[in-house]
């Protein structure tokens, strides 16, 4: 029951993993879960990689060291990868919005970002309205998504 139970928990975790890649990927943020699991920098995934990333987060997961991860301890691990998926999401976005790098974001560059969310606005609201109404919305959804699959990237089936 105890290798049931581990062996359900590792299908979830690595699931997860794999799925978010996948995800992560199709909207081009997938860097960060491949370098994860390409853990020798080549460029290629091999199955003994994906097995070690396996056995690091059922370590992580498995605060008391017992080889057995509760659902106590699954639903912590679960917790706080979301929290640092999270802060990381945070860093990348406040990094984008202090251009110079300082540490500070200045009106100067909170200004360049509202510009750079004016040109998208501009670019949605098709009818220069001042509102975007839900078929713009489903318009450059669609736009994008016809975009991305031209470059090999948007879902199929």
């Amino acid at each position: 029951m105890k290798k049931l139970t581990i062996a359900a928990l590792v299908t979830v975790i690595v699931g997860s993993a794999a799925y978010t890649a996948m995800a992560q990927h199709q909207r081009g943020l997938g860097e960060p879960m491949v370098e994860a699991l390409d853990a020798n920098q080549d460029g290629n995934i091999s199955k003994d990689e994906a097995t070690a990333l396996r056995a690091d987060k059922i370590a992580s997961a498995d605060t008391n060291g017992d080889n057995l991860v509760t659902a106590d301890e699954f639903e912590a691990f679960t917790i706080a990868e979301r929290e640092r998926k999270q802060a990381e999401r945070r860093a990348r976005r406040f990094a984008k919005l202090d251009a110079d790098g300082d540490g500070y974001v200045t009106a100067d560059e909170h200004a360049a970002a509202d510009k750079r969310m004016d040109r998208l606005f501009e670019r949605v609201d098709t009818d220069g309205d001042g509102v975007i109404t839900e078929a713009e919305r489903e318009a450059a959804k669609e736009k994008m998504q016809n975009r991305r699959g031209k470059r090999g990237m948007g879902r199929r089936g």
